[in-house]
């Protein structure tokens, strides 16, 4: 059976404060290690409930962390997803915008208060990914 269980703790606490959830965070590291998972296998290999996996690997399939496509499997019902993590440097581009709206916010909070202005438009903060982490 395929598992996480020797991952680094460190490694699953950083990403889960990133991804706002632990069980992304096994899910995630799971896909990187199995790439082409099942809800099942995932579950059996992170030791998180099937129902829990499907919540959150939708979650995640709506915010681009994974992308999934059918099993082709012969023969009646219902064809299983299989799933797939995105890259990492997808991830980190996805998430530095993310941050780098709300440090934009707070560091032009004072400036948004005095003008009452939502419309404010001002980005001191940048953040860049070095392209040459990028897969």
């Amino acid at each position: 059976m395929n598992t996480i269980e020797n991952v680094d703790r460190k490694l699953i606490e950083n990403l889960a404060n990133l991804m706002s959830s632990e069980v992304r965070a096994k899910i995630y590291i799971y896909l990187r290690k199995y790439d082409k998972s099942t809800v099942d296998d995932i579950a059996d290999g992170t030791g998180i409930y099937p129902s829990t996996v499907r919540e959150s690997i939708l979650e995640m399939y709506n915010t681009g962390y994974v992308s999934r496509e059918k099993m082709d499997k012969e023969g009646l019902g219902k064809k299983p997803y299989l799933y797939t993590a995105a890259a990492p440097s997808e991830i980190v581009r996805k998430i530095s915008k993310s941050i780098q709206e709300k440090l934009n916010d707070l560091i032009m909070v004072d400036r948004k208060l005095e003008s009452g202005k939502e419309g404010v438009s001002s980005n001191p903060v940048k953040i860049v990914v070095d392209e040459k982490y990028t897969e």
